[in-house]
């Protein structure tokens, strides 16, 4: 219980703070507090009979400021990188100094270790290689998440125990929301996106990103955690009534701050695939099904005869409305965007222009551009973008072929698991409950994922390791119960 209260604790000083800070304006404030945190949870870590798992544990629960840069901030390193660097290092350390080999190995299958290494040549030939190295390594240092998560869930209660903790940091994320939204206040203390402020029906709105810089990606985290918990939910996957209340309060402050991030995509994602997800992955009949489904699309072509997409809309709050209204337009500017950057493929088709490279490579070849795409001249600043507006697309051009069939490879070895998962025959409601919302949680973020890059997050790209976490821990479960002939 002292554990829990510690790292709850925790995320509370960091939201104190983050607003305290954001007020005064003194970002030294905010530095002070997260080093200040990071050297008592070292000087807690050590006492533990587990360093690594408590350090683990506590990273997730101080996920709200865990996207601080680490000074001078130069190379974009976060708080977050910082902390999964010194595990990296510990749990390689520790498994080279164990006599036995217990635990979770560092590539607990092939599919994962053939991804890593057809990620070296993209580095290697990289037009920067330097730059292309640290992102590499922050990616892998992203991916030790994946099996600290692995480790945690082969734990007695681990799933309940991680799903906890992210149901309260869930909280505090959509409480960020509800600060930024009403007092105008970016609580990641590292400027406000330019996104952030949208003109919409002739009139200012602001979109709250709390804890994040962008509201893309906080919208992102946001369904993506919400579609995994409420399909949990629905299928009954808790039974303690403490848990449960946990889990839907998080759940329904999620949902409320969600609308707060005007998100189009975030939004579509979250309601779209928990409603398709429930209905797919329920005990109806095949006609049932069948009958529901044929009726659905027969009561939605007569809605939109009967008055049109603009009318319907208009019974969503006027900004969220209005940014619907505007998609066609703004997708009509993205696709601009794809193919005015679709030489970088084209150029370097093997291993793309190398990882973490799109913005040194738009300043080299273009270098008396300051404003791409129109989108600092609204705000009246510099913009040199980092990625494509897409996050598929960033894949692409800085892995080329390589690192598309790295990510492809582990994507299809994420989907045949779950699937086995679901449909086999020997998985019980408990196994079958975690890879469909796991599955669902990852299709949301895979959606948000086509207008933006969401996984640069760090939070993120931990929750989308923890999703895998969960696959993989149940699949692999199911091999090691299955016989062999």
């Amino acid at each position: 219980m002292l554990p829990a209260l510690v790292l709850i604790a925790a995320a509370f000083a960091g939201l104190v703070t983050a607003v305290l800070g954001s007020l005064a304006g003194y970002r030294a404030i905010y530095y002070v507090a997260v080093f200040a945190l990071m050297v008592i949870g070292g000087v807690v870590a050590v006492t533990r009979a587990e360093p690594l798992r408590f350090v683990f544990l506590a990273l997730i629960a101080c996920f709200p400021i865990a996207s601080a840069l680490v000074p001078p901030g130069r190379f974009g390193l976060t708080v977050f990188d910082a902390v999964m660097f010194a595990l990296t290092i510990g749990l390689i350390g520790k498994k080279l100094l164990a006599s036995s080999t217990a635990g979770v190995p560092l590539f607990p299958t092939r599919s994962l270790l053939i991804g890593w290494l057809l990620g070296v040549p993209c580095v290697v030939f990289s037009q920067f290689p330097l730059w292309s190295l640290l992102s590499f390594s922050v990616g892998f240092a992203a991916y030790v998440f994946f099996v600290f998560a692995l480790d945690e869930l082969g734990r007695e209660r681990g799933f309940e125990r991680l799903v906890v903790l992210l149901s309260i940091v869930l909280l505090f994320m959509a409480a960020g929301l509800f600060v930024d939204r009403f007092l105008h206040v970016n609580l990641s203390l590292q400027g406000s996106n330019v996104n952030q402020l949208n003109y919409l029906g002739g009139r200012a709105v602001w979109r709250a990103a709390g804890f994040f810089q962008d509201p893309q990606k906080s919208g992102a985290y946001l369904a993506c955690m919400i579609t995994f918990l409420l399909l949990l939910s629905i299928r009954g996957r808790f039974r303690g009534m403490k848990m449960r209340f946990v889990v839907w309060a998080a759940t329904g402050a999620g949902l409320a701050a969600l609308g707060t991030t005007i998100s189009r995509s975030a939004i579509l994602a979250c309601l779209s695939i928990s409603g398709l997800a429930v209905f797919a992955f329920n005990r109806w009949s095949a006609a049932a099904k069948l009958f529901i489904a044929g009726s659905s699309m027969m009561l939605v072509v007569a809605a939109m005869t009967v008055a049109p997409v603009e009318t319907w809309l208009s019974i969503a709050p006027a900004p969220v409305s209005e940014r619907f209204l505007q998609m066609r337009a703004d997708f009509k500017s993205r696709i601009d965007i794809w193919f005015a950057t679709w030489e970088m493929f084209a150029d370097h088709p093997i291993t793309g222009i190398g990882f973490g490279s799109f913005r040194p490579y738009l300043m080299k070849t273009q270098p008396t551009v300051y404003d791409y795409y129109d989108i600092g001249s609204q705000a009246g600043i510099t913009y040199i973008p980092d990625q494509p507006e897409s996050g598929y697309l960033k894949i692409l051009y800085e892995g080329g072929i390589a690192g598309s069939i790295a990510v492809l490879l582990m994507v299809g070895a994420a989907i045949r698991r779950a699937l086995a998962v679901i449909a086999g025959s020997k998985a019980d409601s408990d196994a079958r409950s975690e890879g469909i919302a796991a599955l669902a949680g990852l299709v949301s973020l895979g959606v948000t994922f086509v207008t933006l890059f969401t996984v640069s997050d760090p939070r993120i790209a931990g929750i989308l390791a923890f999703l895998l976490a969960v696959i993989w821990h149940r699949s692999m479960g199911r091999e090691h119960d299955t016989p062999k002939a």
